[in-house]
């Protein structure tokens, strides 16, 4: 009778057993089924928040879209985004102490960990020390430019060296227009963003043609401001940030009185970055 007993309480305990692992392998496949639920959700979700994203980017809905948020709609909408540089001393970093440390240096790294999406900029420099707007047309950077096929282009006006190398004010001009003719047709779809040089401790003195730097940046912006291009006066954008920190200009050039040394290229970064957030 004990015999039969055990074998019974045997069978129930088996039984329990396996009813148990049943019930868990079916409590199991439902939590699997509810993660792998929980986990499509969140990919939805974040496949609508993406979408709305890009559409309060696109250009179309942000007539007044900042230079951030569009190479965000970019990084968005493709594989990568590619900002082209061209110009001259300024632009290729003369005067800083590395790269890194020049205005292109710091706007490409700023941008990069401003937005998360902004992981896949690079910024792309044929800029060239010494080079004057006709050096640009004629070695061949435009077409390296184009080349690229950028979604933002960011010109700096190369007058210090007109100025320097006494280029007339017409010639100057019509570089300026080849340039920027050039650029629009071969790039319809890429925005283009002038920039003058920085400011210069002897922006006054006078070349051979009785010109000075200033004359140059005028000239410039008379043909800029007609043919309603883009376009950030870095001369007055780092003198005013100079009167707000108490600085003199002397204080952001190198020895030379031209080149901006780390401090300057840092100020005209800010210049440019708050230009870029719609600041």
């Amino acid at each position: 009778m004990k015999k039969y007993g055990l074998l019974f309480m045997t069978g129930i305990c088996l039984a329990v057993l396996v009813f148990g692992h049943l019930q868990w392998k079916n409590m199991s496949k439902t939590a699997g089924v509810e993660g792998k639920k929980a986990e499509e959700r969140i990919k939805e979700k974040e496949k609508e928040e993406r979408e709305a994203l890009i559409q309060s980017l696109k250009p179309e809905n942000n007539k007044q879209q900042s230079l951030i948020d569009y190479l965000q709609y970019k990084s968005l909408t493709q594989d990568k985004v590619i900002v082209s540089l061209i110009g001259s001393n300024g632009t290729s970093g003369t005067g800083a102490s590395n790269f890194s440390n020049s205005w292109a240096g710091r706007l490409e790294r700023s941008l990069r960990s401003e937005r998360d999406n902004l992981e896949t900029l690079g910024f792309i420099n044929h800029s060239h020390e010494g080079y004057t707007t006709n050096d640009l047309l004629e070695g061949k950077k435009i077409d390296a430019v184009i080349h690229e096929k950028p979604d933002l282009v960011m010109f700096e006006n190369p007058l210090i060296n007109n100025q320097y190398q006494s280029i007339s004010l017409e010639q100057t001009e019509k570089d300026l227009k080849n340039i920027m003719s050039i650029l629009q047709k071969e790039l319809p779809n890429a925005k283009i963003l002038i920039i003058s040089p920085n400011p210069v401790a002897n922006s006054k003195t006078e070349n051979s043609l009785d010109l000075n730097y200033l004359d140059y940046i005028k000239a410039s912006e008379r043909v800029i401001k007609k043919s309603k291009w883009t376009y950030i006066n870095s001369v007055e954008g780092i003198e005013k940030k100079l009167k707000e920190e108490n600085m003199r200009l002397a204080d952001i050039l190198t020895n030379d009185n031209v080149h901006p040394n780390d401090q300057g290229h840092n100020i005209w970064f800010e210049v440019l970055y708050e230009y870029f957030r719609g600041e």
